[in-house]
């Protein structure tokens, strides 16, 4: 029996022709760039006498079907393969530099007439319309976000007709809706939990609150209005005093009752996007 230490050998083998293939498909593909797949194909030529200018030269050669690694370490294979002029390897329709160079000046070419369709089609739109592309494409910026607030405010402050409700309020899962002045929803909640809720509740309710996070410099019970908004209520508030936002907790969905009221609630103010994205956000 043999007590002694156990023995693993490990070897290795590397073709030529796998980093060749991989080599250029990374580059032609742009999943690595230019001169991180030339690094990688110069360390791959290391180990003998050549400048390193010329291991540059053979490698970028490799890119564009003018040499190859080919052979196997293992075997004791592995070396470089250069071609004369008209001996290139037939490279893929894919991987033809020349090719790739005609099909970016049609694409920067396309590019240029698109800027300049785009530029013509915001000169004929309203501010406001560019205002709503910019946002949906995820750059709205500071001065457009102010323009929004000012427009809310002024569509609010202009709005002369009767709606069935005021502007700001709570609105409870069921769909009932307490009107509450503008900046007091705090306020309110506040005296809705302590007139709805039991001392035994009260305290369960600031553990809860407090051990979450939701931690405001109020008297009361802190963080009321957190509270509520977890407990699947909606608040429908501006702090720029424009047309209500409603404020939900982002891990419940609306109610069949809050979306039938927050509908209404926006058609009676002629806020139709904003009555069709409560349906649409499921």
């Amino acid at each position: 029996m043999n007590d002694g230490p156990i023995v693993r050998r490990i070897s290795f083998d590397i073709h030529g022709e796998f980093i060749t293939q991989l080599a250029r498909e990374w580059f032609y593909t742009g999943e690595k760039s230019h001169e991180k797949v030339i690094e990688i194909l110069m360390d791959s030529m290391t180990g003998t006498d050549t400048p390193e200018a010329q291991i540059r030269r053979y490698a970028e050669d490799i890119l564009l079907g003018r040499a190859a690694l080919k052979g196997s370490t293992a075997a004791g294979t592995y070396h470089l393969e250069t071609y004369e002029p008209g001996e290139e390897e037939q490279m893929p329709k894919s991987m033809n530099i020349w090719k790739e160079v005609e099909r970016r000046k049609k694409a920067e070419k396309d590019l240029r007439r698109m800027i300049e369709r785009w530029d013509v089609a915001m000169d004929h739109i309203s501010e406001s319309t560019q205002r709503a592309i910019r946002k949906e494409l995820g750059e709205e910026t500071a001065e457009d976000r102010q323009q929004d607030a000012l427009d809310s405010f002024m569509a609010r402050m202009m709005d002369e007709e009767e709606h069935t409700t005021e502007d700001y309020g709570w609105l409870e899962p069921n769909g009932t809706f307490h009107a509450v002045e503008w900046g007091d929803h705090q306020e309110w909640a506040n005296d809705y939990l302590d007139k709805n809720l039991t001392q035994e509740e009260r305290f369960a309710a600031m553990v809860e609150i407090n051990a979450s996070g939701m931690v405001k410099n109020y008297p009361d019970v802190i963080g009321a209005a957190d509270y509520l908004v977890r407990r699947g209520w909606v608040l429908l508030h501006n702090p720029q005093q424009g047309i209500a936002i409603p404020t939900r907790d982002i891990t419940r969905e609306y109610t069949k009752a809050q979306k039938e009221f927050l509908y209404d609630y926006y058609m009676e103010r002629d806020c139709k996007e904003e009555a069709n994205a409560i349906w649409q956000d499921e």
